[in-house]
């Protein structure tokens, strides 16, 4: 470091004899201390001068509000447009519902034993009642699935009155992976062991208009 900046002053000496003896530079007659300095010494930050441009913070603050804008309008846009679910059993039927209104109707599967609320373990019943849509399941065995919140309190106590268990598991879900078995426009009726089938591009549309929390209320 020493030897570097032994060359530099000396270079930089070496640069102001020359403009010294020049007619371009014949006028600034400067110490060779200072062109020295100016060459080899580093940049000293001025804590006392102002180094943001005018207008930067303003601009900064702009931008972040713009950007807040815009993601409050991609919220609302995606945002779910379901504040029910309707299931009638003896139809067959699906009914989505917002602000009192129908929003998009399905075509639905059950068991072989769709009379009845479930209660117990086994019975392949489709719960009856309201109960709410609580998670998506990630890893189904079918296509894709939308867990009901099956059994509530009093479910679980009845079961136990009886000595058995009330059973779970109950999801709105979509075909399962053999392909020999489905057909995107045919609904099988009655297959399922007490859940709700939809087919795969109802499910599809069914996950990107209801949210989790949406109270579903299943009829007879």
């Amino acid at each position: 470091m020493h030897y570097l900046n032994f060359f530099l002053k000396s270079l930089a000496l070496a640069l102001w004899f020359l403009a010294s003896n020049s007619q371009a530079y014949s006028h600034q007659n400067l110490p060779d201390y200072i062109l020295a300095q100016a060459v080899s010494s580093d940049i000293v930050f001025d804590e006392e001068f102002d180094y943001v441009r005018l207008g930067t913070a303003s601009n900064l603050l702009q931008k972040e509000e713009t950007l807040l804008k815009k993601q409050t309008l991609t919220r609302r846009s995606n945002a779910k447009v379901v504040d029910q679910v309707i299931v009638n059993k003896a139809a067959h039927q699906m009914i989505l519902m917002k602000n009192g209104k129908e929003v998009h109707r399905f075509w639905i599967a059950l068991s072989d034993k769709p009379v009845g609320h479930k209660q117990f373990e086994g019975d392949k019943k489709t719960p009856e009642g309201t109960y709410v849509l609580d998670y998506i399941k990630q890893k189904s065995y079918y296509y894709k699935a939308f867990h009901i919140s099956y059994p509530n309190a009093k479910d679980i106590e009845f079961a136990r009155k009886h000595g058995r268990r009330p059973g779970g598991m109950i999801m709105i879900h979509g075909q399962p992976p053999s392909k020999s078995e489905y057909h995107e426009t045919v609904q099988r009726t009655n297959w399922t062991n007490g859940c709700i089938a939809l087919l795969n591009p109802d499910i599809d549309l069914f996950l990107s208009l209801v949210e989790v929390g949406t109270p579903i209320t299943i009829n007879p």
